[in-house]
């Protein structure tokens, strides 16, 4: 297997392809109806309108997938996006072995996160 993707199952696609383009930055590459396919360097993220939020959970206790962006400088990319009406999931970043990071609800309750690997 090679080259994953992630797929995405919004509540509002048209609000969710506001967020993920013009907040988050990622790249329209085709839009139909009911989907849309977006990029993010080489990684495909492949989006479908669903009709409910996200079920919610504990972020980092309970079994879940997140699309994982990566930063140079996570406190500047944070504060870029609090000022774009962002929530995040915690106060202040988290660490773990490879780096820091910080996790974000998109507009369908989907918990994603930013990462900044240590050098």
């Amino acid at each position: 297997m090679e080259n994953p993707s992630t797929l995405l199952v919004v509540q509002d696609l048209l609000i969710s392809k506001k967020f993920y383009v013009d907040v988050l930055g990622l790249i329209l590459v085709e839009e139909h109806e009911d989907s849309l396919k977006l990029k993010s360097g080489s990684h495909n993220v492949f989006m479908f309108g669903g009709s409910m939020e996200a079920t919610n959970y504990e972020h980092g206790y309970n079994a879940n997938s997140s699309l994982v962006l990566t930063v140079s400088n996570l406190d500047n990319k944070i504060k870029e996006l609090k000022s774009k009406g962002v929530v995040f999931v915690h106060e202040s970043p988290n660490e773990n072995r490879w780096g820091r990071y910080a996790a974000f609800k998109d507009p369908s309750g989907i918990v994603n996160e930013l990462m900044e690997f240590f050098t």
